[in-house]
């Protein structure tokens, strides 16, 4: 055996319980293969060698067990959702219509630190304000989302 296949088998004794068992089960790191397969070649151990070490790799994430892929039947509750979200905001929107001079306020600032996003980010929580601004507008609390705008063009918020 080389002095590269004594290193491995020594790291594999270190870091596994069974170090047979790695040995001989095909992994997702090594493309499905096995490290006994690896280990006959020097190019193989080189590979082997690397992710011992934890050189250049990213174990795989263990599957979950309760993992479901997604299907269009388990997709369809997720689009209804996201669609439900959409015109709960859309709503949101349309009940600016009209609205009074402190409103129209907040929607110009708005539009003018975000341009056309500058509706959808009155509708979203706000982590800062920690409510939508179009919450806090409406109830009456116009400075506290006028101030995050100045903050926010000038950078000291994002």
């Amino acid at each position: 055996m080389t002095q590269m296949a004594d290193e491995i088998r020594t790291l594999i004794a270190d870091l596994y319980d069974d170090p047979e068992d790695f040995l001989r089960r095909p992994h997702l790191w090594f493309g499905g293969r096995s490290p006994n397969e690896l280990m006959a070649t020097e190019a193989g151990q080189f590979v082997l060698l690397k992710f011992l070490r934890g050189e250049d790799h990213i174990p795989p994430i263990e599957r979950d067990g309760d993992f479901k892929p997604y299907t269009a039947a388990n997709t369809d509750d997720l689009v209804d959702q996201a669609i439900a979200r959409l015109e709960g905001q859309i709503e949101q929107i349309k009940s600016l219509k009209g609205a009074g001079p402190e409103i129209a306020t907040v929607i110009g600032r708005a539009q003018e630190v975000f341009g056309e996003r500058g509706l959808s980010w009155l509708i979203r929580p706000n982590q800062v304000l920690q409510a939508t601004p179009l919450d806090l507008v409406t109830q009456g609390k116009t400075d506290r989302v006028l101030r995050l705008l100045v903050q926010i063009e000038h950078g000291i918020y994002a």
